[in-house]
């Protein structure tokens, strides 16, 4: 995994290289002064679609503990999100990590089965929003029709990827992947263990699509909401650069832009397809390329900004467990000293 990270990393340098030697590093740099200041605007905006994405994942928790509040979620959601864009384990990764987050008050086969469900659903918003900003704008967009082909490659990977999501999810994942681990000395204890919570987490995931399929839908709307505020961070920046903005032409870009992500899903960090897929969508659609690795570019620093708060959640949530970890040994050996203490003098009594 080390030397995909390194091949993808490698590959991003030179392309920014390249990029930049080709188009002017000069140009780009004018364009980020440009923006200025109004990057925090898109830093505030992107807190909407953040609790969005929280509500999203809230959905799908059919009985969520009095004591999960929307702020313990909001910090497992953006701490996931953290570990999803700096690692390359195909969104897995940071599921795991918010399951992890809420154990202490939601148990693990719930928060896994939801933090999964939760994923589906953030795909299947993703490709209702792509679909509807593709059939609103480019009909209206002459220069659109050279992004025909891979508008409908995007689209058919994207199905596919939620469609073989889904079916998996369907085929009892928790119990292979609890197969996998037996093949780990454990011990027999915790073999038990790992065997009862995947078959709960298995038939959570089973009941969910059965019974609760509102909350299916609500989940999907609440992720809808959440991609949709991408185009309104594209039409700013264009605004913010001085270059011509609808709300269609951002439709677009983020709507393809999307479809570039999806498709390269695997590289950590969006390398390479968020400052080149942009300067491509816009380049095909007449503008300056510069201005794409720009918009892409403060988008990443954007990103950035999220991210950081992501791992300080994260990290804050580790201190808080250690902290309260020490605080149960303490306690646990300062009873075995009282014990050993009233044994004593029971003893110096007879």
């Amino acid at each position: 995994m080390r030397r995909v990270e390194s091949i993808f990393l490698v590959f991003a340098v030179v392309f920014y290289v390249w990029f930049l030697s080709h188009f002017g590093a000069g140009q780009v740099l004018a364009y980020l002064r440009t923006a200025g200041w109004g990057l925090a605007l898109t830093i505030a905006l992107e807190s909407v679609a953040r609790v969005a994405n929280t509500l999203g994942w809230r959905a799908t928790i059919a009985e969520c503990p009095r004591e999960l509040g929307f702020g313990r979620l909001f910090a497992a959601r953006i701490a996931g999100e953290a570990v999803d864009y700096v690692t390359p384990t195909a969104q897995l990764g940071g599921q795991f990590v918010m399951a992890l987050m809420v154990r202490r008050v939601l148990r693990m086969p719930i928060a896994l089965a939801t933090v999964i469900v939760a994923a589906l659903t953030e795909a299947i918003g993703q490709i209702v929003f792509v679909s509807a900003a593709i059939l609103v704008s480019i009909p209206m967009i002459p220069q659109a029709h050279r992004l025909l082909w891979p508008i409908f490659g995007g689209l058919a990977i994207a199905v596919a990827l939620a469609a073989a999501f889904f079916w998996v999810q369907t085929r009892r994942p928790f119990s292979y992947l609890w197969r996998t681990a037996v093949k780990f000395d454990f011990g027999a204890a915790a073999h038990d263990e790992i065997r009862t919570s995947a078959d709960e987490a298995d038939s959570i995931l089973l009941d969910f699509y059965a019974h609760h399929r509102p909350r299916l839908l609500a989940s999907c709307l609440c992720y809808i909401v959440a991609w949709s505020m991408g185009p309104v961070e594209i039409f700013i920046l264009l605004k913010l650069l001085h270059q011509p903005a609808t709300i269609r032409i951002a439709l677009l870009v983020e709507g393809v832009g999307l479809l570039i992500e999806r498709a390269t899903f695997l590289i950590p960090a969006k390398l390479v397809s968020q400052e080149g897929g942009k300067a491509l969508i816009l380049g095909l659609l007449g503008y300056p390329a510069g201005v794409g690795f720009a918009i892409g570019f403060l988008r990443r620093i954007k990103e950035m900004v999220w991210v950081l708060f992501g791992l300080a959640s994260l990290t804050a949530h580790r201190l808080v467990v250690e902290r309260a970890s020490g605080a149960g040994h303490a306690l646990s050996a300062r009873s075995a000293n009282v014990l050993e203490i009233q044994k004593a003098q029971g003893e110096q009594t007879l």
